[in-house]
């Protein structure tokens, strides 16, 4: 019977809160165990990596005066750079559930290297449109790397370690990625500002990713699963995909979840856009409302860096924030709960730009953001990972991408067309601030009409 159905011709009662361990003994369970000290090395390292190109690839297009970038354009680069993974995504999540997803990791490490390095030549020979092709390639692949680290974890850890690990893991994962991004964007003077220092600094991320598939080796084969039962039930891609969409509709707990997310990260997108566009005028104007161009001087071009950088860093700030409060919160309003008034509490930040529009709201927002989209993000990881079983967990975390990719995609198309080229638009800010406490207000109607369907 699923634990989300409730016993026939009984009274259903909603079934008692699984203890959750907090925080400090989450930590330690993680620290004490073999395999998830190797996880966690893999997705440091890797995600390292990924902030490294995602800075030199924002160096690459958005810094850059000559491809000085309008909101259609910002658009355009993020569907070129997620549709791919989100068309091919639900094919390719088949392979988390059907070969060892140590080997998974060790492939996909690898073939990010490579990537890596075929960016950098692409930067410095290849045209723009050879870069971004490249860079679809690695970040798909990376997004199939990050399915397999969220569903191996319930494989190297006890449930009531999740919650925790979850806080503790991608929240590391996520905050080494913006740290690095951050310094890498700081240590642009130094490498270069042309394609020569972009170049210089995807080659980094060529031997970070190699670092973590050498992490990756030193778990065991059969340690992440699946195990051979769960393989053993696989027969065509398609029919996969239904058993995971049939398994989620059994499983109401984890499918509201995915659902909370999709919806907050289709706000989530609208506000990516419009803080890159407002970070590159922002350090011009009081409100953000700079001359066309003004960007395009070596002191614009910098200042508007290191607003970016700043940015960034105080998204990760908000992200290591959430890591320590989830746990708490969690085991007090369960993950559930958690993830709703996360979502609600969203809506702060564009009303901080609103209020007092600047650079130092603009971070403020940044941090407050990254605070409560990473506290969505960590309750409805463990949601999943706990709501499904294991022969569906590879399929279910690469349709949680893809949908998060495409709202991502969606989001960014409705911003093309909504905000100015300097992104700063206090209807907008509003729109966003009323759909986050709308999204989480369904979300808890939702959840009280069927209290019985708990994980």
């Amino acid at each position: 019977m699923s634990a989300d159905t409730a016993p026939a011709g009984g009274t259903s009662r909603q079934p008692p809160r699984p203890e959750t361990s907090g925080l400090v003994a989450g930590a330690a369970a993680v620290a004490r165990a073999r395999g998830a000290r190797r996880l966690v090395g893999v997705r440091l390292l890797g995600q390292a990596g990924d902030g490294v190109l995602q800075a030199a690839l924002a160096s690459f297009v958005l810094l850059s005066p000559e491809r000085a970038a309008s909101p259609a354009a910002i658009a355009g680069a993020m569907a070129v750079l997620l549709l791919p993974f989100t068309l091919v995504g639900p094919w390719a999540a088949t392979v988390l559930d059907r070969f060892r997803r140590r080997q998974v990791l060790v492939v996909a490490s690898a073939a990010r290297a490579a990537l890596a390095l075929g960016a950098a030549v692409a930067v410095v020979v290849g045209p723009p449109l050879a870069v971004l092709v490249v860079a679809l390639a690695y970040l798909s692949v990376n997004r199939l790397l990050l399915a397999a680290l969220s569903a191996s974890l319930p494989r190297v850890l006890p449930a009531r370690d999740l919650v925790a690990a979850n806080a503790v893991v991608p929240t590391a994962g996520s905050a080494t990625a913006l740290a690095a991004g951050a310094l890498a964007l700081a240590a642009r003077p130094v490498v270069g500002l042309g394609d020569d220092g972009d170049a210089r600094l995807l080659l980094l991320t060529v031997l970070l990713c190699a670092a973590a598939g050498a992490v990756a080796l030193r778990i065991g084969k059969d340690a992440l699963g699946p195990g051979d039962d769960d393989v053993a039930q696989h027969t065509r891609p398609e029919r996969d995909l239904v058993g995971a969409l049939r398994h989620l509709r059994e499983r109401r707990t984890a499918a509201r979840a995915l659902l909370l997310i999709g919806a907050h990260r289709l706000g989530y997108g609208v506000a990516l856009v419009l803080s890159l566009l407002y970070a590159r005028t922002a350090v011009s104007s009081p409100a953000g409302v700079a001359p066309a161009g003004a960007t395009g001087s070596t002191s614009g071009l910098l200042a508007a860096t290191a607003l970016v950088g700043a940015v960034t860093l105080a998204s990760g700030l908000g992200f290591a924030l959430a890591a320590g409060l989830t746990p708490v919160a969690a085991r007090r309003l369960g993950p559930q709960r958690w993830a709703v008034l996360g979502a609600a509490a969203s809506a702060v930040a564009p009303l901080v730009l609103v209020a007092v529009p600047g650079p130092t709201a603009l971070v403020v927002a940044a941090g407050l953001l990254g605070l409560t989209a990473q506290s969505v993000k960590i309750s409805v990881d463990t949601l999943v990972q706990t709501g499904v079983d294991d022969g569906f967990r590879g399929r279910v975390f690469v349709l949680y991408d893809v949908l998060t990719n495409a709202a991502t995609v969606a989001a960014a198309g409705l911003a093309s067309l909504v905000l100015p080229v300097d992104g700063y638009s206090v209807p907008v800010l509003m729109a966003l601030a009323a759909w986050w406490v709308a999204v989480a207000a369904l979300s808890a109607v939702s959840a009280r009409a069927r209290p019985h369907a708990g994980c």
